[in-house]
């Protein structure tokens, strides 16, 4: 079998990791460096019980959470499913460099377009477009409003400053004064180490882009105001959406849609590192089963998902 994946990111990697494992020739696309372009809090939360403490990458175990709304609270999380704070970067590399020592071909700088998603459908017995929201399969079967119907809109900075008060902890902030629209809405500081943290705001969007949005720049901008961030040297910069429902069909032709592409983040606390690992295997288990695989595959998701 011949398989073309879409997007180095977690969910493409795990994809390809267990996609090789059973003989199948992996083509693995990547529109950057694998591990560049990356915005996330970075840290994972492991709300299904599924995945294996990360090797290359961790930075610490996550020991509490701080969280500010009428007032502030704090808990050990000792007895709960695990946090990890990530490198992201440096993860998701190791990842790409095991895939590749089993065999994955790793195409990098080579962002896929429409056109050419459509040539691949007729070279690859099947794709797994684990690109992100929007993904590249929304723009050639015209579904992608289906992920700004609902979704998570996110802005965030890498602060280097003394965070050191907070290690090995986190800090979420709710917004109680955003409309019902845009609940639930919140601002986390997630220190990788020390030196620096991973400073964001986030809020749920049910509005195309120019309708009566939220500034996110500018609720960030505020947050590190209040919080006397607004100072700290910032190292990197980036936002994006993510989708907050899983997607209505997973599978066009011969494609399935995996991790961001196929909605899997959750509405609550906005991780979506643990179901993007799941549902690339799934996929791979899935379309191994060939077409009836693949029909069951949404289903096999929605047993981890409620």
């Amino acid at each position: 079998m011949k398989m073309a994946i879409i997007g180095a990111g977690p969910g493409g990697l795990y994809a390809a990791l267990a996609a090789v494992r059973k003989n199948i020739k992996v083509d693995l696309f990547e529109k950057r460096k694998v591990g560049e372009g990356i915005v996330c809090g970075e840290c994972i939360f492991d709300s299904l019980g599924i995945m294996a403490r990360p090797g290359r990458g961790l930075l610490h175990p996550v020991e509490g959470l701080v969280l500010k709304g009428s007032g502030e609270y704090r808990f050990p999380l000792g007895r709960h499913k695990p946090l990890w704070m990530l490198d992201r970067r440096v993860w998701q590399r190791d990842l790409s460099r095991q895939a590749q020592e089993l065999g994955v071909r790793l195409h990098e700088n080579a962002r896929v377009t429409v056109s050419d998603l459509a040539r691949m459908k007729k070279s690859y017995q099947w794709i797994l477009d684990a690109s992100g929201a929007p993904s590249v399969a929304s723009r050639l079967y015209g579904f992608t409003r289906e992920y700004i119907q609902e979704c998570l809109a996110a802005h965030q900075v890498r602060l280097a400053g003394d965070f050191s008060p907070l290690v090995p902890c986190i800090r979420v902030v709710f917004f109680p004064d955003l409309p019902a629209e845009n609940q639930p809405g919140y601002a986390w500081v997630f220190p990788r180490d020390a030196e620096s943290a991973n400073v964001g705001v986030v809020c749920t969007v049910r509005k195309e882009p120019g309708h009566g949005r939220p500034d996110m720049k500018k609720m960030l901008t505020d947050f590190l105001r209040r919080e006397g961030l607004e100072g700290s040297p910032v190292l990197e910069r980036g936002g994006g959406i993510a989708p907050v429902r899983m997607l209505s069909r997973l599978v066009y032709d011969n494609i399935l849609l995996v991790g961001d592409a196929a909605g899997l983040t959750s509405a609550l606390h906005g991780g979506g590192i643990d179901m993007a690992c799941l549902s690339g295997v799934l996929a791979v288990q899935a379309v191994c089963e060939g077409q009836a695989g693949a029909a069951r595959y949404a289903g096999a998701l929605r047993r981890y998902s409620r």
